[in-house]
């Protein structure tokens, strides 16, 4: 499989992937505008350079557009229609229906926990359940892993969810023990995610140049 992307290691995965298989990809959205009002992010969409980055991901995917599934946070869905917008017409002859979900808008702990965004993922990588009111990793990753295989997965088919760098770094920190610390170095950047392919029960996972397989995760 071919995909356009600002990170080597994202190509590389695609180049992994069987053009019979299925493929999941679940990336966070492209570039937003900056400066939110009274410090609400929601209503931040993306860029001219943001929606540009979106197509040009598009334009180079060599294979069918399966299904999208989207935050209900309208950057997210910018993200996944302007990528399916840079598909050539004889993958994608018209935009999918990108299906909001609410699950992929936020996370079970983090505006909860009343400390910083960098403090509630870094105490969430290790464990510290006193810190994130109660939340752990796994209670993170098994909802967001249930909501990536959502999708069909049709065999030599891209399914796309759009999503936010909360959620990129929750299947990081879970799958390849990402560690960002308290200052969030290694954090996820615009337009970064994680390829799956195979199915709930069995599925292998690729991050930044890794690669792993997991059998009835979290079943």
């Amino acid at each position: 499989m071919k995909i356009y992307s600002p990170y080597a290691e994202m190509e590389n995965a695609a180049g992994m992937i069987s053009d019979s298989d299925n493929a999941r990809l679940l990336i966070r959205h492209s570039i937003r505008f900056d400066n939110p009002v009274n410090n609400n992010y929601d209503p931040l969409l993306l860029t001219p350079e943001g929606i540009e980055l979106a197509k040009k991901i598009g334009s180079v995917i060599d294979r069918p557009i399966g299904e999208c599934l989207s935050s209900t946070i309208k950057r997210c869905v910018q993200t996944a229609r302007y990528i399916c917008e840079g598909v050539d017409k004889k993958y994608c002859a018209e935009i999918p229906e990108i299906r909001e979900t609410k699950i992929l808008a936020d996370t079970l702990g983090a505006t909860k926990a009343n400390i910083g965004w960098h403090e509630y993922f870094h105490y969430l990588q290790i464990g510290n359940k006193e810190m994130c009111r109660g939340v752990t990793l796994e209670m993170e990753i098994k909802r967001l892993i249930d909501t990536v295989f959502l999708t069909k997965g049709e065999a030599g088919k891209l399914d796309l969810i759009c999503t936010h760098d909360s959620h990129i770094i929750i299947a990081a920190s879970a799958l390849f023990d990402l560690r960002t610390g308290l200052d969030g170095h290694d954090w996820c950047r615009f337009t970064e995610g994680l390829f799956f392919t195979g199915t709930r029960n069995d599925f292998t996972a690729f991050w930044r140049g890794e690669k792993r397989r997991f059998v009835d995760y979290l079943i």
